[in-house]
């Protein structure tokens, strides 16, 4: 296993039009290594990936398996030869429409004894449980169709079916992202047996103390070009800096002053989000900034659809202001002021075949309307998607760029653009760092603290790292409960953590 060479990409180049994705890249996989690659939101890193795993077909350069040459026509073609790929956008990974039992199986449905399928329904499954038992899928309704899961489920299928296939090369784009962290220690586990095994694996994340932890080598593409390897020891320091450069000084952070007489500006009063659950009480101040973590599964979402109008809650009542609102609608809860940045991204906040002024503009066209003809005032509406492109320093050539064409982390600027573009009472920000870099997740907060006003912010995030870099108050959620709150001047990080993995008997115990 030694003597091989693994697969090593020379020399790649790819233009889509005039724009120069990537230039002259070169990079080796090595067998038994966890190769981690870098870079700023769009440095080129996707692009790469889709030329590896046979997307692209038509690139300048050469992939080489072995030290042999090779050319993939397809993705099929490149998983044929050893090549496996979960991407960042999960649903590139699974087949909604098909149950979780034909997504693990789907190999075998495509192969070419796939028109027998139907009469083999206990070999399908008993293959779909063997690829579910080695990625520890346990519990899981094998005849329930993906489109019904949450988005830690389908990423874990979509992991489980590409090791499922014995890769020479596994290539993992932001895998972390949607998954929780017993999860993520399960794919870690993982990945070290699949690295002992000689398998060469590609790693890409926005989480540097991931990569810190579990990476042999980085390799950092800046601006589509190859901006080196770093050797271990290294640190998230190091990689930052040699991804982006020196940083800009730590964000001022203001916390409101906050009094007895102070009114909220978003209450919930015994909110019930879920038959069964404990009723919510919550207060966000005018200018706070409030961090909700815990688990997937905690119940963050659950409280923001019922804030956004997805979801009616059980009982209860949302005040802004002091005064009591219903949000019977998502049109209802914008009117009153309230709006959401999803935590799935490709399903529920972007818009495909629009521009970037288009997907950010969407849900605020009136103002865009002239009275009394009602035309759409075009040069407005350019100017205030300009206006937000440039904030949030999205990577692209004009707002009328079709937003498929951006990177995620640059899509996920346009989605948070889109939600700061007019005022607000409330905004909820669920996984707001989705595949997003250090650099922009410096911008998008710098941001946020700049321009929050007198208005409210609820982020909701797994990640703990993350809502300490936003948050003025942390609040900790725990089987649908809010279990504990810290102040940001007095975080005792043991403590939050102590209550995120609180077991539901010992919440009882403690009621």
């Amino acid at each position: 296993m030694t003597d091989q060479k693994g697969i090593q990409v020379r020399n790649i180049g790819k233009s889509f039009g005039a724009t120069r994705a990537l230039d002259n890249v070169s990079f080796d996989f090595k067998p038994g290594e966890i190769f981690a690659m870098v870079g700023a939101n769009g440095a080129g890193k996707s692009t790469l990936i889709k030329i590896i795993c046979g997307y692209y077909p038509d690139y300048e350069g050469e992939i080489l398996i072995d030290g042999k040459p090779v050319r993939f026509s397809s993705p099929h073609d490149a998983t044929s030869k050893g090549i496996a790929t979960v991407h960042q956008i999960i649903n590139q990974g699974v087949v909604q429409t098909m149950t979780v039992r034909e997504n693990l199986a789907l190999a075998e449905l495509l192969s070419s004894e796939g028109s027998s399928v139907w009469y083999r329904p206990k070999q399908i499954d008993a293959r779909a449980r063997e690829i579910a038992e080695k990625m520890g899928l346990q519990g899981i309704d094998f005849d329930q169709e993906v489109s019904e899961l949450e988005q830690s489920e389908r990423q874990m299928i979509a992991i489980a079916r590409a090791l499922a296939t014995d890769p020479k090369l596994l290539i993992l784009d932001e895998p972390t992202s949607s998954i929780s962290e017993r999860e993520t220690e399960f794919l870690f586990e993982t990945l070290f047996r699949l690295k002992a095994m000689g398998v060469s694996i590609l790693y890409v994340s926005h989480r540097l103390h991931e990569i810190e932890r579990i990476a042999d080598r980085v390799g950092v593409i800046r601006d589509g070009q190859f901006g080196g390897v770093l050797e271990r020891p290294f640190n998230v320091k190091q990689i930052v800096t040699t991804m982006v450069g020196e940083l800009e000084q730590d964000i001022e952070r203001h916390s409101p002053d906050i009094s007895a007489e102070s009114v909220p500006k978003l209450e919930v009063r015994d909110l019930v989000v879920e038959k069964g659950q404990a009723p919510l009480n919550l207060k966000i101040f005018s200018g706070e900034i409030v961090g909700i973590t815990g688990l997937i599964g905690a119940g963050k979402s659950e409280l923001a659809n019922v804030l956004f109008g997805l979801v009616a809650p059980v009982s209860g009542d949302i005040l802004i202001d002091g005064v009591s609102i219903k949000n019977r609608s998502v049109s209802e809860a914008i009117e009153n002021g309230i709006f959401m940045v999803p935590e799935d991204r490709a399903n529920n906040a972007v818009v495909p075949d629009f521009s970037i002024r288009q997907n950010i503009t969407l849900p605020f066209l009136k103002k865009f309307f002239s009275n009394p003809l009602g035309l759409l005032r075009h040069g407005f509406e350019s100017r205030e998607a300009i206006r937000m492109v440039q904030s949030m320093g999205v990577k692209c050539e004009s707002e009328t760029t079709n937003i498929g064409d951006l990177s995620g982390g640059n899509q996920q600027k346009v989605v948070v653009a889109r939600w700061l573009l007019t005022d607000f009472n409330l905004l909820i920000l669920d996984e707001p760092f989705q595949g997003v870099d250090i650099r922009s997740r410096h911008d998008i907060n710098a941001y946020i603290h700049a321009n929050r006003g007198d208005r409210a912010i609820l982020m909701l995030a797994a990640d703990l790292d993350e809502v300490l870099e936003v948050a003025d108050r942390v609040v900790v959620m725990n089987h649908g409960q809010i279990v504990g709150e810290q102040h940001i001047t007095k975080i005792d990080r043991e403590v939050l953590l102590h209550w995120t993995s609180q077991s539901p008997e010992d919440l009882k115990l403690q009621a």
